[in-house]
């Protein structure tokens, strides 16, 4: 039996036997939803599909479960089924199990729990397994003004499995613990169009792999009304992460983050959101590129592919106004509609002592969120940078 095989087997075992799905699915109402699917995404190019959405709702019309399955069809990819399932046990709590496998290289297998109440609300509990093979990744060379014409192609596999804990020392105030291990290898590409990223950038530092574990504390102040849909509020995290050779790692170094988010309701219908973050990492000059910090893709410069910029330190900046315009049930549940005018900065430089605002790549755009309380939101964010159109779409805010 391969791996990949015995991933999926287990996790499917995990939600049938440990989330509970069957058991209660019948005493629920159900809602179908028939979906054609036209995607676009700056590396992977066009997607076109159906998409099978079934809602679970309570008899308060609360979303308990999504099922979404859909057949996707890309040049890169090929034939891509994907099976989905989101729960949301409580307001507290929800877990959500993806398994993917296309018909060329691509493969995603992910696991992810979420309890806001852990521990008698003693802690927040995060835990996510996943294993990903995307056979469209990027990599233009390192430095903040990487040139388009260095675009090369690779396929990304790799394994993630990572625990996170915030215990409470005040209502408002915690200490974060984060446990991870990554194994990342770097393969040939599907993007036959491109050079191969031995080819254009030979000398990258990880092109043989890594194995890196570890281990970041941190402290976070936390005063949102609300984790999933925020309406006020504000969180600064400050976090150092270890990465050493003792537990593992394929070398050593740390990773420093500050980040603060902002929510301003400036009217019922209409909230203001802020969020500033920087990341630094000191280490030897051979820390993998794939563990080194970048900018592009949904969260960060939305104008711009995943990936799109990378060095070792970085800072960037949005600001959005999001904007309930519609409201109504809508196949059974009670929805909302926003629009979410956006602005993103940021930039990726080498060095602390280089200036992080001399060069800042901006993004504009707008986002459609549709809004399901206490819990779901599902975007769609369309941005526009130097280098044209970008889109993106998936689950949760960007921030």
């Amino acid at each position: 039996m391969t791996i990949r095989m015995t991933i999926a087997r287990a996790l499917v075992a995990v939600t049938v036997l440990g989330l509970g799905f069957p058991s209660t699915s019948a005493a629920l109402q159900k809602s179908y939803i028939p979906l054609p699917e036209i995607l676009t995404d700056p590396n992977e190019g066009n997607t076109y599909g159906f998409l099978g959405v079934v809602l679970f709702l309570d008899e308060q019309k609360i979303i308990k479960y999504i099922l979404a399955p859909d057949v996707r069809y890309n040049h890169i990819t090929g034939v891509d089924p994907t099976f989905r399932l989101f729960g949301y046990p409580s307001i507290a709590r929800k877990w959500s199990v993806v398994l993917g496998k296309s018909e060329h290289i691509d493969e995603d297998y992910d696991l992810r729990y979420e309890d806001n109440g852990f521990w008698q609300n003693r802690a927040r509990l995060f835990a996510n397994f996943e294993f990903e093979q995307d056979s469209s990744e990027r990599f233009f060379g390192f430095g903040n003004g990487s040139s388009q014409k260095a675009e090369s192609n690779y396929t990304g596999r790799q394994l993630n499995a990572l625990v996170w804990l915030a215990y409470r020392l005040q209502p408002t105030l915690s200490l974060t613990y984060r446990t991870r291990v990554r194994v990342f290898r770097v393969e040939k590409g599907g993007v036959d169009n491109l050079p191969s990223i031995e080819d254009e950038h030979p000398g990258t530092p990880g092109l043989g792999g890594a194995t890196i574990v570890g281990q970041e504390f941190g402290l976070l102040y936390d005063t949102r009304d609300d984790t999933n849909i925020p309406r006020q509020g504000a969180l600064g995290v400050f976090t150092a992460e270890l990465v050493p050779r003792a537990l593992g790692s394929s070398l050593s170094f740390v990773k420093y983050a500050a980040e603060g988010r902002k929510f301003i309701p400036i009217h019922d219908r209409i909230v203001l959101a802020m969020r500033a973050r920087a990341d630094y990492i000191a280490g030897p000059s051979d820390v993998p590129f794939f563990e080194q910090n970048d900018l592009g893709g949904h969260e960060s410069l939305r104008g711009f592919g995943g990936g799109r910029f990378v060095d070792k330190d970085r800072v960037f900046a949005s600001a959005e106004l999001r904007t309930r315009v519609y409201r109504r049930e809508i196949f059974g549940v009670n929805a909302e509609l926003e629009l979410a005018p956006f602005a993103d900065f940021g930039q990726v430089f080498h060095s602390s002592r280089s200036s992080p605002f001399n060069d800042l790549h901006a993004v504009g755009g707008l986002g459609f969120r549709g809004v399901v309380p206490p819990q779901v939101v599902g975007f769609v964010d369309i941005g526009l940078g130097e280098q044209g159109l970008a889109a993106f779409t998936g689950l949760e805010y960007p921030f």
